[in-house]
Order: C-alpha cells, then sequence, then structure tokens
C-alpha cells in the first residue's frame, strides 16, 4: 500500500508538513519526557594521541527535557572485565531537535547537536542514588526522514565514571558531585603548627586541596589534581612534610592480606586460551 496521499511524502515534503511532525515531537517529549541538565564537556588539555583530556571541565548547566526510552540499572547483564565483575547501567533519551538548537546551541553556539562525552544529569534520586550519565553514542537518524526530515536524536549514555573532572556550572547540587569522590588521607610528619577544617593547602607542583578532617598528624583531605608525596604541604603559613600516606588498618589483619590468604579458595588462577589449537 502506498504512503497518504493527503501528505507530500518522501523527500519532497512541504516545510508546513515537517514543522507539523517537529511539534508533535517536542509536544510528545513536554507532556512524557523528563527536565534532565545537559552538561557540555570544556576539553583543556586535550591529547590527540591518546584521544583524552584528562582535565576536562564541565562549566555549564542546560536545562532540557528529554524522553526516556529505555533505562537499564544493575539488573543490567553483567560482564566479566579485567577488573572483576563489572554490570553495566545504560540510559537510552530522545531528544527534540529543534528543542535542543533553542536551548544548547543557543547558549552555546558551536554545539550543533547532543555530543558524545558531554554528560547528562539526572537531578533526582535514581534506586536511591544521584545518577550522571555519560552520552556513548548519539544516533543521526531516529524515524529515518519521516517527510523527508529528521526530528530527534536518539541519545545512548552509560553510568559517568569521575576521574577529576572540574565541576564550576554555578549549580551547586552538581558542583559539588566532584566533592564526593576524591579524598586522601596523608600521614604528616610532626612538626609545630595545625592544619584546619576547610582551609586549602597546595604543593609546589600545582596541587591543592581542601582539608575535611583532621586527627592529631593524620590529615584528610579533598582534591582534584595530582599530589606528589615528597613535596611539602603549605597553607601560606604552616608548611609540613609528608611521612607516607596514611592505611588505617596497617597490620597483618588488613583486608589485602585476607583476600590474598582466601585466593586459592576463592578466586581460580587456571589459565585458558579459548584461541588454542585443538
Amino acid at each position: 500500500m502506498a504512503t497518504n496521499p493527503y501528505f507530500t511524502s518522501n523527500y519532497n515534503a512541504f516545510a508546513a508538513e515537517q514543522d507539523f511532525i517537529h511539534q508533535l515531537n517536542i509536544e510528545h517529549t513536554k507532556m512524557m519526557g523528563i527536565d534532565f541538565k545537559y552538561l557540555p564537556r570544556t576539553l583543556i588539555n586535550y591529547n590527540a594521541l591518546y584521544g583524552e583530556d584528562p582535565n576536562s571541565a564541565f562549566t555549564d548547566s542546560i536545562v532540557l527535557e528529554f524522553y526516556v526510552k529505555n533505562y537499564q540499572g544493575f539488573i543490567n547483564n553483567p560482564i566479566i572485565a579485567k577488573v572483576g565483575l563489572e554490570i553495566p547501567e545504560s540510559l537510552i533519551l530522545s531528544c527534540a531537535r529543534k528543542r535542543f538548537t533553542e536551548t544548547v546551541t543557543e547558549t552555546i553556539s558551536e554545539i550543533k547537536h547532543p555530543r558524545e562525552g558531554d554528560l547528562i544529569y539526572v537531578p533526582f534520586s535514581v534506586d536511591e542514588r544521584q545518577r550522571v550519565f555519560e552520552i556513548t553514542y548519539v544516533n543521526q537518524n531516529e524515524n529515518f526522514s519521516t517527510l523527508g526530515e529528521r526530528y530527534t536524536w536518539e541519545i545512548t549514555c552509560s553510568a559517568f565514571k569521575f576521574n577529576g573532572e572540574e565541576f564550576n556550572t554555578g549549580d551547586v547540587n552538581i558542583d559539588g558531585l566532584d566533592d564526593k569522590y576524591y579524598t586522601l588521607q596523608l600521614l604528616l610528619n610532626t612538626s609545630p603548627g595545625t592544619f584546619i577544617v576547610g582551609e586549602t593547602i597546595t604543593q609546589t607542583n600545582g596541587f591543592n586541596g581542601t582539608v575535611i578532617n583532621i586527627n592529631d598528624d593524620i590529615l584528610t583531605l579533598r582534591y582534584k589534581n595530582t599530589y606528589d608525596l615528597s613535596l611539602p604541604l603549605s597553607n601560606g603559613t604552616i608548611t609540613k612534610t609528608i611521612n607516607k600516606l596514611y592505611n588505617p588498618v596497617s597490620n597483618n589483619n588488613n583486608d589485602n592480606k585476607h583476600i590474598n590468604d582466601k585466593k586459592p579458595f576463592i578466586v581460580s588462577v587456571i589459565e585458558t586460551n579459548d584461541f588454542r589449537e585443538w
């Protein structure tokens, strides 16, 4: 059966017909969708050889409605990864193209479409957890050329793995995300003076951290960049050298020794080669 004769179908539709479908998609997303926050990634020190930027930042937060097509939480298929059992968490969204242009592109002109590596922030708890997703793939051909036009972006996301990125969007909820993931405990050498909770501690290599706890000579810092154990810490007035990374359990009863002792019973060390010749 041929296409509807009352619409100019295929690749020669009228602009008014295409705009009608655009508006239907926008209305559907506004009715059935959810307001998330789109966080564009800002590259600071991009390495073309490795195709990554270990110092990227997120400085904008743009509210945009998305339609949730599929969410696979921790019930998804587990994968045996290099470091053990990994249970992926994925999210598939649909976004109206015109709305993306009106919100994101109008704010940041060089972003013409959703980009791999940008983030989607969910402003409410999912499964009692705060979630941030990273865009891993953007399908540009969802609803392939209906009336000769494309109306939506289909966005595939996975749970974001924090790796020292800077969050400075102006949204206190988002900007506090990195504070929850990177802490460091140091055993300092005994010397006069005491650091104070809340103050900034620096090293000459550019490292800086915020004191979140001090107990005798055990210092707990919240930090983002790379530290050097050979360099002293200073708040501008007091300078202290570092003895070592602090491990609250340093005797033979710690977890590493316990796991190592039990390894023959819980870990198979038999090597197999699935590509061997039969």
